[in-house]
């Protein structure tokens, strides 16, 4: 039975209009700032089938309801049940980081089962070795905080009080953790209650083959445009995440596409070994799907987030014990660091396969912590993410200072009312970002005056191998943390670093870095270089070395006679750049200028 196509579309816009109702219901309802300010949360709706109707995706988006269905079979599952679990190596990767707790509801209509409301969200502190649970230092995943398998917290709308205070009693914030599971439970609710008037409305079986045409044909979309994109025979491309936080030795991220006919497979298995440290990505078949349809999508803004965006590629290859599908008990806190590597990847994949229409490079974003104990024995704690420059993409500049998709950096207003700091300086980072034909997005300066004994931690990437431009851009500069700069104890903060004792008084810097550059910056038109100049975006100095534009001392005008010969001038190598010792063989590979 094939449902019109009035029907189809009313169908699809409700169920948009659910996710837009849990989105809502969360961020008015949850306690901890990295939900309800940052937006480090996501729901959706899925088939019996866990397969995705529609939804808000993140890598710990794609089959998220096979770890349930695999203990708790749906024929046993009733009305008023919900579901809870965050382990991320029992469920194969389906929930990224033990961060990120997944709850699920079944969906009954007429005493049948119909589907799955499902939302997670990355709580402020569910144990582990440090406040916030998440360390650069963890060494296994016991470090990072309680493990929750899957498990009926509710059962018939009864909730399972015993299981609920065990994982409350392990977090240093039970009020804010019991605050934001409510809030993500009250979501899969809401979205049981609009599914089943849905269902009322035009009927439990259109609905059901609404759902069934919606990701069939999303998914012959992807498939069909995935081919298009990536040409017949081999492709292949690799970088590195800066460190293994514990050993200090940088991990090679390698992705090979194979396009035989109508069969498309990635091939995983030459990345490095698995790290000690927390940069490990147990990265499942859907998550890597899905990492390249973000690519697809920006190439084809027609094409849906849902399941056919985590089940277009014939197969994904992964090797146990390497990087990309860590063996337990590896630690994965910090699995953004090898994601955004492996969407760097494709890109160059892409770019490689297409003539450079890819994006650039794009860093990933940077987080430092403050941690101390108050009177009373009272936690205090307070992890800031700041945002990134983005790659030049082949027809814009890059985006300047993104935290990452939908996510927030935090308001000015909110960081010094929820702890003892004071922000001093939050400014475009001039300079940062990789020169173009477009322009790298820049990244920011943010200077934090610490009114508080405490501790730091920090978390950066992309120092050690900056962010690759494309089609001769260059890249951008890597970040760096300073305490008390310009100061007789100025002191630089390793990129990954636990336990850095600050004082009261003390001034954090955090640069953060820029995306990497799209196409010859001599190329760049000199009026878009001089505009650069006056917004803030380059020095003059640069824009003469970097793009060969050469300005008048107050930079209103463009000296033609003097661009043009430094035009005509060979360039020099970035003396900024400290590309390590894999820094040629990274060069050589990627084909970008130094």
């Amino acid at each position: 039975m094939s449902v019109d196509p009035i029907t189809l579309e009313i169908v699809r816009g409700a169920v948009s209009s659910i996710i837009l109702q849990m989105e809502g219901l969360v961020e008015r309802t949850a306690m901890s700032p990295v939900i309800k300010e940052k937006m480090d949360y996501f729901v959706g709706i899925y088939d019996l089938k866990g397969r995705i109707v529609d939804a808000f995706l993140s890598t710990s988006g794609p089959k998220i309801v096979d770890p349930v269905i695999r203990v708790y079979p749906i024929e046993d599952m009733e009305p008023g049940d919900l579901y809870w679990y965050n382990d991320p190596h029992l469920s194969k990767g389906a929930i990224q980081h033990t961060g990120d707790m997944c709850f699920l509801s079944p969906v009954f209509h007429e005493e049948k089962p119909v589907g799955f409301a499902v939302s997670f969200g990355h709580f402020w502190d569910i144990g582990g070795s440090v406040a916030g649970s998440l360390s650069p230092k963890s060494s296994e995943i016991f470090h990072e905080g309680i493990l929750v398998p899957p498990i009926r917290i509710m059962r018939k709308g009864e909730l399972n009080r015993e299981a609920y205070a065990v994982i409350l009693n392990n977090s240093r914030f039970p009020e804010m953790l019991e605050g934001d599971t409510r809030a993500l439970m009250a979501a899969c609710r809401l979205a049981e209650d609009r599914l089943q008037e849905l269902m009322d409305r035009y009927g439990q079986s259109q609905v059901l083959e609404a759902f069934d045409q919606i990701i069939e044909r999303s998914i012959a979309e992807y498939r069909k445009f995935a081919r298009e994109v990536i040409p017949e025979g081999e492709h292949h491309f690799f970088d590195y995440v800066d460190a293994d936080p514990v050993d200090g030795e940088p991990r090679r991220v390698d992705v090979k596409f194979i396009h035989d006919g109508d069969r498309l497979v990635a091939d995983l298995t030459g990345s490095g070994p698995q790290a000690t440290g927390p940069v490990n990505f147990i990265t499942s078949p859907g998550a890597f799907n899905l990492i390249m349809a973000r690519h697809l999508s920006y190439m084809n803004p027609e094409l849906p987030l849902n399941e056919g965006a985590v089940d277009f590629l014939d197969e994904v290859r992964t090797k146990p014990g390497t990087i990309t599908y860590p063996s337990f008990p590896a630690p994965v806190g910090l699995r953004s660091h090898t994601v955004i590597r492996l969407m760097g990847c494709l890109g160059g994949i892409i770019a490689q396969s297409n003539g450079g229409r890819a994006p650039a490079s794009s860093p990933v974003y940077v987080i430092y912590n403050l941690r101390t104990i108050g009177d009373g024995g009272k936690y205090l704690y307070f992890s800031e993410g700041i945002g990134s420059g983005q790659g030049a993409r082949p027809h814009a500049d890059g985006l300047n200072g993104i935290y990452f998709r939908d996510q927030r950096n935090y308001p000015v207003e909110f960081g010094e009312g929820e702890f003892p700091l004071r922000i001093e300086r939050y400014a475009i980072r001039p300079d940062s970002a990789g020169p173009g034909y477009f322009r790298g997005g820049c990244g920011i300066i943010r200077e934090v005056r610490i009114m508080v004994d405490c501790t730091l931690s920090t978390r950066m990437d992309n120092v050690r191998f900056p962010c690759f431009g494309i089609d001769g851009g260059m890249s951008g500069w890597p970040g760096r943390f300073t305490l008390n700069p310009g100061a007789p104890d100025e002191k630089d903060i390793p990129p990954a670093s636990e336990g850095i004792s600050v004082k009261s008084g003390d001034i954090l810097r955090i640069e953060t870095g820029g995306g990497g550059g799209w196409g010859d910056p001599f190329t760049r038109n000199p009026k878009d270089v001089q505009r650069d100049v006056l917004e803030g975006y380059v020095t003059q100095s640069a824009a003469l070395s970097e793009y060969g534009v050469a300005l008048s001392d107050n930079g209103r005008e463009i000296d033609q006679s003097d661009t043009e010969a430094a035009r005509n001038q060979s360039r020099p190598p970035r003396p900024d750049v400290d590309r390590g010792p894999h820094g040629q063989e990274w060069l050589n590979r990627l084909g970008v200028s130094s």
